[in-house]
């Protein structure tokens, strides 16, 4: 897996701070702000060498937000009513508590279940006990995510009588929809308008998910609140509330490569939404180093919505051509990542996300070197690879800064002897021409990855993020499987690809510090550790059984709404092959992204 949900965390604020405008502006570049550290706009590759995933492959669209852009505001569904016996000092003894509909009959069975412990104590209690446990019911049913009020009316409560109390609770009597959408997806509006309304009881967490997933389609934002008809109790009037992007530009320069590959890379993307009406993300991407000479990238993908349950279907496809100034050697590579992979949401909430996906990885990369006019055949990988993956959030906001995020994901990558798949080289049969990028690499190894993210609030001013990345490996892996090593990773300050393994376990963590918050900026500073140790199954290898680390810090700013500007001082401590003489050189890493897009309409 790659460093994608590290990037968007570091722009993040801290975990439930009162967010500023400029930090809601923040959060929505953070799309934008995976660019940063992007693998697709870098290369570092040594002679012979296949450049890593993350060297080759560019972010693509997040068809998942953050879930504060789907909101379900009950608040003025119902009027809260005082306790009329506040001032009574009247004592009765109660038989038992009863539910009821406004009509007096049965409330709907989840409700019963969830009100079943509501129970009167034994003897003789203040009369305002009636009101505790009113409070009581429509605090659990609040808690459940019903709009729902739990009432008193008038009846006779003498010693050892029952309790009645009336269940009211929110039905959607009529749904306004304000905005546009362009007429792509007037058929999903109607068709989520369709589902509230048929919602009975409602339930805010229900129309949360369903709102929430209208939300991840891209370009699309919704909310939905609610207000008292005025008519039948519970009666209530939605206003959903629709806004629609249809395009978006993302740009991004930085100078995170190692000298060979060119330091500056420039990155663009373009981004259509509702092309076909079907949920879908068109987009259109590419890279280049500045001097136009030593890498080149471009991409081209496409995501679409299968079904109202969040279900989705994405196909990517990149090439990317490497020529690193090796001085007097001419060598050169290009690589060809083809992914196929449906995924669907097993829940969707505003504080909790889990996603499971499955499919299918083609690769294809060959390094060719060019002596005295003739081209010299090096390394050639066919990689085929399905894969699973088990992803997952969990948020909690708080109003004095102490709140937290964690985001995690596990995934199995299967090698598949498929579609002419490389085979595991043979020195016995091997008659010249293109090798493996590893003689004792198995294409059809089998590799876990996990990746753990975490940030927690310290207070309005501080706060702190980890994160971890574990790989195993069955077998020695070839190039494009393996953990890579360097700053777009783990490892700040290495050269990216400047080392990898077969397995490895990476950790990173920051100590940040708001700066500055403005309402059309902000900026925090930091401070970073980041430590990585590396095995190779190839017995042969030397570089097996070491640690790489580095520290240093930094600065990162909001700019306008539109701007990202990221600058780090890196100090490597340690060689990046065993086989360097000094340890690398300490690195200024900038990065600028600006991300443009039409007004929400």
């Amino acid at each position: 897996m790659d460093n994608l949900n590290m990037t968007i965390s570091l722009f993040a604020p801290a975990p439930g701070r009162s967010r500023s405008c400029a930090a809601r502006l923040a959060a929505g570049l953070m799309t934008a702000g995976a660019i940063l550290s992007s693998g697709a706009v870098n290369a570092q590759i040594a002679p012979g060498q296949l450049p890593s995933r993350e060297q080759v492959q560019p972010p693509v669209p997040q068809t998942s937000r953050p879930p504060a852009e789907a909101r379900v505001d009950g608040s003025r569904a119902f009027r809260e009513v005082p306790c009329p016996f506040e001032q009574s000092n009247q004592q009765v003894a109660l038989a038992g508590v009863r539910f009821v509909a406004p009509d007096g009959t049965t409330i709907a069975p989840e409700l019963a279940r969830l009100l079943a412990g509501v129970r009167a104590e034994e003897g003789a209690r203040s009369v305002v006990q009636l009101c505790d446990l009113r409070d009581t019911a429509n605090r659990l049913l609040r808690d459940a995510g019903y709009v729902a009020s739990v009432q008193i009316l008038p009846q006779d409560v003498s010693n050892g009588g029952e309790l009645t109390l009336t269940v009211v609770t929110a039905r959607l009597v009529r749904l306004d929809v304000e905005g546009r959408t362009g007429g792509h997806y007037a058929r999903l509006i109607a068709d989520r308008a369709a589902q509230l309304k048929a919602m009975d009881p409602f339930n805010e967490r229900a129309a949360e998910r369903l709102l929430l997933l209208a939300g991840d389609v891209p370009g699309l934002s919704v909310e939905l609140s609610l207000s008292p008809a005025g008519t039948n109790p519970g009666d209530v009037i939605g206003t959903l509330r629709v806004s629609y992007r249809p395009i978006a530009l993302i740009g991004n320069i930085q100078n995170f490569n190692g000298r060979s590959a060119g330091r500056e890379t420039a990155y663009g993307r373009i981004e259509a939404y509702g092309l076909t009406g079907l949920s879908d993300v068109t987009y259109i991407g590419g890279s280049t180093t500045l001097d136009l000479d030593e890498q080149q990238v471009l991409q081209f993908g496409h995501s679409l919505g299968l079904n109202r349950d969040g279900a989705r279907l994405d196909g990517s496809l990149t090439f990317a051509w490497s020529h690193p100034d090796l001085g007097g050697l001419d060598v050169g590579s290009r690589s060809m990542v083809g992914t196929l992979a449906l995924s669907a949401p097993l829940e969707r909430s505003l504080g909790r996300n889990a996603m499971a996906t499955i499919g299918l990885d083609v690769i294809e990369q060959r390094t060719i070197a060019t002596f005295a006019g003739t081209d010299i055949p090096l390394t050639r990988d066919k990689l085929r690879v399905g894969f699973a993956r088990l992803s997952a959030n969990l948020a909690k906001a708080s109003h004095d800064g102490h709140g937290y995020t964690v985001s995690g994901a596990i995934e199995l990558r299967q090698g598949l002897d498929v579609l002419g798949a490389t085979e595991r080289f043979d020195p016995g049969t091997y008659a010249g021409g293109y090798t493996p990028s590893n003689l004792r690499g198995d294409p059809t190894a089998t590799v876990v990855r996990a990746d753990l993210d975490g940030q927690i609030g310290l207070g309005p001013i501080f706060s702190l993020a980890a994160a971890g990345r574990v790989q195993v490996a069955s077998d020695p892996l070839l190039s494009f499987e393996k953990f890579s090593i360097g700053s777009l990773t783990i490892g700040r300050g290495y050269d990216p690809g400047a080392n990898s393994a077969d397995s490895a376990i990476g950790l990173r963590g920051e100590v940040r510090a708001a700066a500055y918050r403005g309402q059309r900026a902000s900026a925090e500073i930091f401070g970073f550790y980041d430590q990585a140790w590396l095995w190779n199954l190839d017995r042969f290898s030397t570089e097996s059984g070491r640690g790489l680390a580095s520290i240093g810090g930094g600065v990162r700013a909001a700019l306008g709404g539109k701007f990202l500007l990221e600058a780090i001082y890196a100090h490597p401590l340690d060689r990046a092959l065993r086989s360097d003489a000094p340890r690398s050189a300490d690195r200024l890493l900038l990065s600028l992204t600006a991300q443009f897009s039409p007004p929400l309409r």
